[in-house]
């Protein structure tokens, strides 16, 4: 019995794994494509995850909320900081800190740019 439980456990942390890294992958592409828009680099090419909570979509269902932060240059020298809110495999909210004012995505639409 302890067997069964420790494996189904260890099965659980392994599909956590997996799945973490498959919305690390989304995250990657979004970066990538939201930079490439902006004309600023993605440095290191690394997006890490910073936090996972829970939260609810639009239709009230429960969903893994993932905060992945990043780093980007608009010049090459200098590092700004950035992030990325997903719940479960959509982007709500990107946010990039640039010498101009942070650049605010809600989805894929540009809220604010100061």
């Amino acid at each position: 019995m302890d067997a069964v439980i420790l494996l189904l456990c260890l099965g659980l942390l392994v599909w956590l794994w997996q799945n973490n890294l498959r919305y690390r992958e989304h995250a990657i592409r979004h970066c990538r494509r939201v930079c490439h828009e902006l004309q600023i680099q993605l440095l290191d090419q690394t997006i890490a995850l910073s936090s996972v909570s829970i939260g609810r979509d639009y239709r009230q269902r429960l969903k893994l909320r993932r905060r992945f932060v990043f780093e980007v240059s608009a010049d090459g020298a200098t590092r700004h900081n950035g992030y990325i809110v997903m719940l479960g495999e959509i982007v709500v909210h990107t946010e990039i800190d640039l010498p101009e004012g942070p650049l605010i995505l809600h989805g894929n639409d540009l809220i604010t740019y100061h």
